[in-house]
């Protein structure tokens, strides 16, 4: 049953409770008081109504290369930038220090495979690469401590409060220094003789000193505050982990291969794949350097995401966005960009109602926060998947596209949409108020002469707001819609 058969079912019921108390009153209260309106003829469009909220339609997630922390962000949230733009750079020294160890083993291995390929393998090599199985494995033991350690490490609050005054003590030094060559620069302008000049010079070498003192200070500070946040520091630690791991077994690989080598080929395959092995690694480090750059890979509007809520360079956590400092992994989108002049409308709707919608279909969106406005576009998509309503019911997305939208329209913004299923044209209409049932049959109160008269109607399609009449009316007629439940057929009325 639609929204508007029930408003009906509802003043029906109400209607007959309340006919029998009109009738025995009527007399002596005199004429009543009703509102009145006119049956009108017109097109009736017959809508589905859904609630839904806007979404992004094009939208590129920008995720690092690797775990590490950003050295600098380029950008604001809400900028429009163009693809390629610099979003935000990763701290680059510990990618350089993965190049520069994936390098060495890319050369070691390259100096193994060479001095395989010239030598059949012996009681020497195999010592060596049973030396090596252990030294492998000594250093992955090194680095599962410090990996277990990395996990639970923070900084003591004692060692950042310390750091913290220590910035505080060196930025009152700079001040100082800085007052007091500003104050003597004033008080001896140039050109000076060779005496002031001296002092001015040394008062400079003061307030640098003063001012490298700090930046170092802040430096410290902000070192102990990234340590807070051990993600990237668990994440570099689980990496070399896992290339001590990783080496170990190729040392394995590498013994076993010797032990088992009965000819020069055999050895020479195993020293190939190594030094392949280690080439991937090296291109793999470099790449992430290359990377260490985020650039937008599209047009739009620059959002900040609660990737991983950070620690920054000033201590707060920016309530989850990247800031400087911040740690960054692949697993997350620390920034996306949006084009806003394309976006999605979400609606909701209920499985009962789905089954009339068609792409294609007008519709007319209403957002929450921009009342006063409707924005007319068509049904694109009609989902296949269901999901459940706050409510536990059962209702389908169906996606209509809102184009050149402006800046006042913002993702998550609520609202709801009309989609026109179906229009009668030259439709006879009243308000659905107006229209009353009786043991089934339909009918009305028209208002002629200062009197009521109860007509029996045959409708047709209803809205939340319009019945169309097929019989019992014409265009132009009244009918009452307020005080239903006490009209009678011929009472007297008074139209306010």
């Amino acid at each position: 049953m639609s929204k508007g058969r029930v408003i009906a079912a509802v003043v029906a019921v109400v209607a007959i409770v309340g006919a029998g108390a009109a009738i025995a009153l009527g007399a002596q209260t005199g004429a009543l008081e009703v509102s009145v309106e006119t049956a009108t003829k017109g097109t009736l469009s017959v809508a589905v109504s859904a609630s839904g909220r806007i979404e992004a339609n094009e939208k590129g997630d920008i995720y690092p290369p690797t775990a590490g922390t950003l050295a600098s962000i380029a950008v604001t949230e809400g900028q429009e930038v163009k693809k390629g733009d610099l979003i935000a750079t990763l701290d680059t020294v510990p990618l350089e220090l993965q190049v520069a160890q994936a390098q060495a083993a890319y050369e070691g291995a390259l100096a193994q495979a060479d001095a395989i390929s010239k030598t059949t393998p012996s009681s020497a090599d195999k010592n060596a690469a049973s030396a090596a199985v252990n030294a492998a494995y000594a250093a992955y033991d090194v680095a599962l401590t410090q990996y277990n350690a990395a996990k639970v490490a923070v900084p003591p609050q004692a060692a950042i409060d310390q750091a913290q005054l220590q910035v505080d003590q060196a930025q009152a030094a700079y001040d100082d220094a800085l007052q007091a060559y500003v104050d003597f620069e004033i008080a001896n302008p140039a050109p000076r003789d060779g005496v002031a000049q001296t002092a001015l010079v040394l008062l400079g070498v003061v307030r640098d000193q003063a001012y490298s003192n700090l930046v170092s200070a802040q430096a410290t500070l902000a070192q102990l505050l990234a340590a807070q946040d051990t993600t990237a520091a668990v994440a570099a630690a689980k990496v070399a982990k896992d290339q001590a791991w990783a080496g170990y077994l190729a040392a394995l690989a590498q013994q076993s291969q010797l032990d088992k080598a009965s000819s020069t080929s055999a050895a020479d395959s195993s020293a190939d794949a190594g030094v392949a092995a280690a080439r991937a690694a090296l291109d793999y480090a470099i790449d992430n350097l290359g990377n260490a750059e985020l650039r937008a890979p599209m047009d739009g509007t620059v959002l900040f995401n609660s990737a991983t809520g950070g620690i920054s360079l000033g201590g707060a956590s920016g309530a989850g966005k990247p800031t400087v400092g911040s740690a960054v992994s692949p697993a997350s989108a620390p920034f996306s960009i949006v084009y806003f002049d394309s976006l999605l409308f979400n609606a909701q709707v209920d499985e009962a109602d789905v089954a009339k919608v068609k792409e294609g279909q007008a519709v007319y969106i209403t957002l929450d926060a921009i009342p006063a406005e409707t924005f007319e576009t068509v049904v694109e998509r009609i989902d296949r998947t269901s999901v459940l309503t706050p409510t536990g019911g059962t209702a389908f997305p169906v996606l209509m596209r809102l184009r050149d939208a402006g800046d006042r329209v913002l993702l998550g913004m609520n609202g709801s949409v009309d989609i026109e299923i179906d229009t009668v044209q030259n439709a006879v209409t009243v308000p659905v108020e107006a229209v009353l049932d009786d043991a089934g049959e339909s009918y009305v109160f028209v208002v002629r002469g200062g009197k009521v008269e109860r007509v029996h109607v045959v409708t047709g399609r209803l809205t939340d707001t319009r019945a169309q009449i097929l019989e019992g009316l014409v265009a132009g007629d009244d009918v009452a819609v307020s005080g239903l439940t006490e009209l009678v057929d011929g009472a007297s009325v008074k139209v306010k």
